[in-house]
């Protein structure tokens, strides 16, 4: 049986608040913007006073590549400012 997926999807990024900040990107499986950016409050990487800096709504592609079902959270990757640019960051 082929899993079900998201009839409607976000893309959220979120800045943190750390002394050396970085990018989270987060793909949530909500119908409204306010209910992808709830989903992501309580995610263990995310504090009190870091920042939502960018949102999209996915297309039924992205949605079906990414195979992201109703209600999930998925997080891709944290990256860092350094030498210039935004890079990923290794694991600590």
């Amino acid at each position: 049986m082929a899993e079900k997926l998201a009839a409607q999807a976000w893309f959220v990024r979120v800045k943190t608040s750390e002394a050396t900040p970085a990018l989270i990107d987060f793909a949530v499986g909500k119908a409204a913007l306010q209910d992808a950016i709830a989903a992501i409050l309580h995610h263990p990487q995310l504090d009190l006073g870091d920042e939502v800096t960018s949102t999209s709504r996915m297309t039924a592609t992205e949605i079906s590549s990414y195979g992201l079902g109703p209600d999930e959270v998925r997080t891709y990757g944290r990256r860092v400012f350094s030498s210039g640019r935004w890079v990923v960051e290794r694991a600590r």
